[in-house]
């Protein structure tokens, strides 16, 4: 990996960091003042709209500074979260403000995942996209772990304000690292002059970048696909602060999820030789059978976590394929773009599955809800099995199908 991979990735992982850790410290918060099923499921679903703006930020991936986008998307983000520290320790942090800082700075964040992916590709040879991806994830997640894991006993012992002030001085740590480390050369659109106004100029960049995306429809279909996957799995996950006795239980829970993914991560480069579909609906089966499980078997002690754990692995394979498929797929020129589609298409609906957790967990059980959204992974199954398209994709994870 060369020196401008690891910097990009040594910022990715404190940005991970960061952002678990105020996320888990803003959900808890609202756990604690509140105890509504209800606003816990808002605050996530709050937490992923942004994830449906994406698509905004395309044109200016694409035809900006990919440097200075992550620097003032990491700077902007560790101010805002300094703000909600500040009121925090003010004793005025009012609820609705929360969710509109929260918001504010997550959309600073999103800017920056097609920013790097984007960047990926510039920086690592084709072939090896795939072994990098999985070392991106790898990296952060293995961080991820360790975050989650002792995320409830920092709540307990160092307290919310801490971990706020904390998060936002490395934020605003690696907004510098970018701007004075992060050497990258300039894409053909970067380099282009424009002769048109600002505003124009976005808008054709933005119609040129949908329709590149829109003419990739085996992608697509893929997407939609794992859409149905994300609504059900989001109405669950809503469920897991209101299921957790103590913030430690809860981050057990995300740390089963994070440990899942990594063994997913790194077991992505060991089957990316295998016909796509094979390993994708087979994964899906295997995430959806151990995510029911687990919560089947609720009252197992520890064996619900192991379950719960392993029904990531699945979901960890397919997010390195999600992401390099992405980058095979599509012209570097509208690499920026077309994630910044993508990942809005996939990301539409999860505000949803969030905000219908929160309902559904106000009528019913959490356990009940978590149990019923395992389906999703089944669904994806029996829809890749039966799409006319996708059963027929044979070719391997690096093969460009369209």
């Amino acid at each position: 990996m060369n020196k401008q991979l690891l910097i990009l990735l040594i910022g990715r992982i404190i940005t991970n960091i960061a952002d678990s850790l105020y996320m888990i410290a803003t959900i808890w918060y609202v756990k604690t003042t509140t105890d509504s099923a209800f606003l816990i499921g808002l605050t996530s679903a709050i937490a992923m709209l942004p994830v449906t703006l994406q698509f905004l930020y395309g044109p200016l991936i694409d035809r900006f500074s990919k440097r200075k986008i992550l620097f003032f998307a990491e700077l902007g983000q560790g101010i805002l979260v300094g703000i909600i520290a500040l009121l925090y320790f003010s004793n005025v942090l009012w609820l609705p403000l929360l969710f509109v800082l929260m918001f504010l700075a997550l959309a600073l964040s999103e800017a920056t995942y097609p920013t790097e992916s984007a960047l990926i590709e510039g920086l690592a040879d084709r072939k090896d996209l795939t072994k990098v991806n999985s070392v991106f994830a790898f990296s952060y997640q293995t961080l991820d772990i360790i975050s989650d894991a002792i995320s409830g006993i920092l709540i307990i012992f160092v307290g919310l304000g801490i971990i706020y002030v904390s998060n936002s001085v490395l934020l605003i740590g690696t907004a510098l690292l970018f701007l004075i480390y992060l050497k990258v050369p300039k894409t053909k659109k970067e380099a282009q002059p424009s002769t048109l106004k600002f505003l124009e100029q976005y808008k054709r960049d933005l119609i040129e970048g949908y329709t590149v995306v829109k003419g990739r429809t085996i992608l697509l279909s893929l997407m939609f696909g794992i859409i149905g996957i994300n609504v059900l799995a989001t109405m669950g996950l809503a469920m897991l602060p209101v299921i957790s006795e103590s913030s430690a239980e809860f981050g057990f829970w995300l740390t089963a999820m994070s440990v899942g993914t990594l063994l997913g991560t790194v077991l992505s480069s060991k089957v990316e030789h295998l016909p796509l579909n094979r390993i994708m609906p087979i994964a899906s089966l295997f995430s959806g059978i151990c995510w029911i499980t687990a919560f089947a078997l609720s009252e197992w002690y520890i064996v619900p976590f192991i379950f719960f754990g392993f029904s990531w692995v699945g979901i960890g394979i397919i997010g390195i394929y999600v992401q390099t498929l992405i980058q095979v797929n599509l012209p570097q020129e509208y690499l920026g773009i077309g994630f910044a589609f993508i990942l809005s298409i996939l990301g539409s609906l999860s505000p949803l599955g969030y905000f219908l957790g929160g309902i559904f967990g106000e009528l019913s059980s959490g356990p009940l809800i978590l149990l019923l959204s395992g389906i999703g992974y089944f669904t994806f199954t029996f829809y890749f099995w039966i799409h006319p398209k996708l059963n027929r994709l044979s070719n391997s994870l690096h093969t460009r199908f369209e």
